[in-house]
């Protein structure tokens, strides 16, 4: 290494690790993503819609359907909720006239069972206690 240089390297050093103490020192936190609140207000959400869209389906195929897919097209704002993470699992019987669904979040799982337009079972279990969490 050349004298010149080797002169300058502890300035050189100096300045890098000033460089990362300061963008550590004044980088701001951004939270980024929903709240516990807003997560819970989804999966409610979600829920609803997968429910009066299994109505729907059913008024005019005659049967609930097994498939996310269907119920999406018929509620576009299903597919927004559906984004924010939540798992979706829902079952139809085999003649298709009861079926149960389950909506789950980090901090939220509902599960509904129904049998034509009546609900038969019903189930809230919060997952993560905060602020806007609850069972509806």
């Amino acid at each position: 290494m050349p004298p010149e240089l080797r002169r300058f390297l502890p300035l050189m050093l100096i300045a890098v690790f000033g460089v990362i103490l300061l963008s550590s020192v004044f980088r701001h936190s951004s939270k980024s993503g929903l709240s516990n609140g807003d997560k819970a207000t989804r999966t409610r959400e979600a829920t609803k819609l997968i429910e009066s869209g299994e109505q729907s389906y059913q008024a005019a195929h005659g049967r609930f359907t097994q498939h996310l897919a269907d119920l999406v097209g018929a509620k576009p704002r299903l597919a927004l909720d559906l984004a924010a993470g939540l798992d979706v699992r829902l079952d139809v019987s085999t003649k298709g006239q009861t079926y149960i669904v389950q909506v789950t979040s980090d901090v939220l799982r509902l599960v509904r069972v129904h049998k034509g337009a009546n609900v038969t079972a019903r189930s809230c279990l919060v997952l993560k206690k905060s602020s806007g969490v609850n069972c509806p």
